[in-house]
C-alpha cells in the first residue's frame, strides 16, 4: 500500500490515487505564516511589508486590509508603492519562525501558501473600489504594476523555494464573488491572466507543485486557468459546481476543495445536525466530488468537534470514493 505521501503524489501526477487523500495527512499545510510579511503576524492588526495596515478582528481566520489605503491614483504607484527589499529580510530567521526545521518531509509534502496575488495585492494598495476602476480607465498602468508585481512575487518565490523548500506552493488571488467574477473574463485575459502565467512558470522552474487559490464564483475561467496557465492544482469553491468542471478538465488538475461547512453550519442552526447527518453529508460530498479522481478534501476551517466524526467517516469510506 502507498504511503499517505506517495499516494497524494500519485494524485498530482497521474490523476487519480489509490485511496482518497485528505489534506493534513501526508500533506501539510504549513500555518500559521509569521516568518515574512504579506500580511501581519496572525491574530494581529498591523502593517504588511507594503506599510498597507490590516485589521484582525477577534476569532475571525483572516484579516481585512484598511480602513486606509497607500494608493488612491494607480498612476502614481511608482512614487508610493514601496516593494520589500526581500535581500534584506532574514529568511533563515523566518524558516525558523515558520517551523521548517521540524518539518518531516519524508513522510509529508509541505505546501506552502503565498498570499496577495496581482489583483488581491492591489487591492489591498488601493481599496476595492479604486482598485476595480483602475482595471477600466487605467489598464496600461495596471499591467506595469502588474509587471512589477511578477518581477517581485518570482523573487519571492527564489526566497520560499530556498529557505522553505516546498512541494506546493499555494497562490491566492481571489477573483470572484458567490455569483460571478469580480470583472469581466476580457478584463481578466487582458490584465491578469498573462502576468500570472510567468509566476507559475516560474514556480514550476523551481521544481514545485502551483495550485492557485481562487474564491467566489470562477467557473468560466477554468478551462483557461488549466489549459493555458498550467496549474497542478485548484482551491476552489464548492459552488462552482466542480463535477461539471472535472468533466471537462478530466484529471488534468487536481481539485483541493473545502469541505462544505456552510450546509453544515445551516443544517446545526435549525437544530437538524445529528451526528448521523453530519455523516451521511460527508460521505456524500466525499463520493460526489471524488468521482473519477482528482480531488483532495481540506478540513480548513471544520469546527473541532466535527473534526473527529468527519476523520472517522474518512477512514471508513476512503477506500472506495476512486
Amino acid at each position: 500500500m502507498l504511503s499517505k505521501k506517495e499516494n497524494i503524489l500519485k494524485l498530482y501526477q497521474q490523476g487519480i490515487s489509490d485511496y482518497l487523500p485528505i489534506m493534513g495527512q501526508g500533506i501539510i499545510n504549513n500555518t500559521p505564516i509569521n516568518g515574512f510579511r504579506e500580511r501581519p503576524e496572525t491574530g494581529k492588526s498591523g502593517l504588511d511589508w507594503f506599510g498597507v495596515h490590516w485589521s484582525w478582528a477577534e476569532g475571525e481566520p483572516a484579516p481585512m486590509p484598511g480602513p486606509d489605503f497607500i494608493l488612491s491614483d494607480i498612476s502614481d504607484w511608482r512614487e508610493i508603492v514601496e516593494f520589500p527589499d526581500l535581500d534584506q529580510w532574514n529568511w533563515v530567521r523566518a524558516a525558523e519562525i515558520d517551523r521548517i526545521s521540524e518539518f518531516d518531509y519524508r513522510n509529508n509534502l509541505l505546501y506552502q501558501m503565498i498570499h496577495n496575488g496581482i489583483f488581491e495585492r492591489l487591492h489591498t494598495l488601493m481599496g476595492f473600489e479604486d482598485a476595480l476602476c483602475s482595471l477600466l480607465t487605467d489598464p496600461d498602468e495596471v499591467r506595469a504594476y502588474a509587471d512589477a508585481m511578477v518581477e517581485y512575487k518570482c523573487a519571492l518565490i527564489d526566497k520560499i523555494a530556498e529557505y522553505y523548500r516546498p512541494d506546493i506552493i499555494c497562490y491566492h488571488d481571489d477573483w470572484g464573488t458567490q455569483r460571478g467574477l469580480f470583472f469581466s473574463p476580457d478584463t481578466w485575459r487582458d490584465l491578469i491572466k498573462e502576468p500570472t502565467k510567468r509566476i507559475i512558470d516560474h514556480v514550476h522552474s523551481k521544481g514545485i507543485l502551483f495550485e492557485l487559490h481562487s474564491d467566489g464564483d470562477i467557473h468560466t475561467l477554468i478551462p483557461e486557468i488549466v489549459e493555458d496557465l498550467g496549474v497542478d492544482s485548484l482551491n476552489i469553491m464548492k459552488l462552482n459546481n466542480i463535477p461539471n468542471l472535472k468533466k471537462i478538465t478530466g484529471n488534468r488538475v487536481v481539485y483541493n476543495v473545502f469541505i462544505d461547512t456552510p450546509t453544515l453550519d445551516v443544517l446545526d442552526a435549525s437544530g437538524k445536525l445529528t451526528e448521523e447527518l453530519l455523516r451521511e453529508n460527508i460521505r456524500e460530498e466525499f463520493k460526489t466530488l471524488g468521482q473519477g479522481g482528482g480531488y483532495i478534501p481540506s478540513m480548513l476551517l471544520v469546527r473541532p468537534e466535527w473534526q473527529p466524526i468527519i476523520l472517522d467517516e474518512y477512514e471508513k469510506c476512503k477506500d472506495t470514493i476512486f
